[in-house]
């Protein structure tokens, strides 16, 4: 399956704690490589806070989901991708929930959408 990668992050102390972007990549990589994943982007929102789905990087994955250039997203964990409950409410209905829609994967969490 082609996935797009998404990192973020929204502080330097994030980066200190081991969860920089690089650091997401890496475990992301990893993650594809053991589940045959082709990793056909990487997105990342630095600076950016999941108070809220209004960012840059995340609309450009999205739209490689809805473009069909990707058929998954994947993220190191899910607080990487939103940290409200509502918002990935609307996630998953908007991308994930449908029959033979994008796939939600995250390396840290076993999620099945």
């Amino acid at each position: 399956m082609q996935v797009v990668a998404y990192v973020r992050v929204s502080t330097e102390s994030q980066a200190a704690r081991g969860v920089s972007l690089a650091a997401q990549r890496e475990k992301i990589a990893a993650y594809a490589s053991l589940y045959d994943l082709e990793v056909v982007a990487v997105v990342e929102d630095a600076g950016a806070s999941a108070k809220t789905l209004d960012r840059p990087g995340l609309a450009r994955a999205l739209d490689m989901l809805d473009s069909g250039e990707a058929g998954g997203l994947v993220v190191a964990k899910l607080d990487r991708l939103t940290r409200s409950v509502r918002d990935l409410d609307a996630l998953i209905t908007r991308w994930f929930g449908r029959a033979n829609g994008p796939a939600l994967l995250s390396v840290g969490e076993q999620i099945d959408t």
